[in-house]
């Protein structure tokens, strides 16, 4: 038996778009976070990039990609402004069809500056959030995600 769910009209209208209202919220948390990382030279995009290589270490860019939900043009354009500051390096592979990427040394003390300001700006969303609100919107996120890329 298939189960109808009935949608009110209202929210078949373009204000009440489910990317339009998820992109929104998330406008409004970059914001505070670049806000807050600005001190750093980074904007949370570029830290994020950071936090990942340092976990990650040395990444093809299809993995990394993967792993930020990026796709790889997106991923490339990002990866090229942070090459040239010099907080990303690219690494030599024999595949030209291959990329490769890590932290810089440089990228690693910029990680390491930046990181109590994330925490700080981590902190201030988690208390406008309520812990366990955030708590239940991460889950929700995580079925919107697993819903609308399967």
């Amino acid at each position: 038996m298939t189960r109808r769910t009935s949608l009110n009209l209202n929210e078949l209208e373009p204000a009440a778009c489910v990317s339009y209202r998820l992109r929104r919220a998330a406008r409004a948390a970059a914001k505070s976070y670049d806000s807050a990382l600005k001190p750093s030279g980074l904007r949370n995009t570029q830290f994020t990039l950071l936090a990942s290589l340092s976990k990650l270490g040395e990444s093809n860019i299809g993995d990394l990609s993967d792993h930020l939900g990026l796709d790889g043009t997106t991923l490339t354009r990002n990866l090229e402004v942070m090459v040239r500051r010099g907080l990303i390096d690219n690494i030599a592979v024999e595949d030209a069809r291959v990329r490769k990427v890590r932290i810089s040394d440089l990228g690693k003390k910029t990680y390491k500056q930046a990181l109590p300001l994330w925490r700080k700006a981590q902190r201030h969303a988690l208390k406008a959030l309520e812990p366990n609100r955030w708590a239940r919107i991460k889950g929700e996120l995580d079925k919107i995600e697993g819903a609308l890329t399967g």
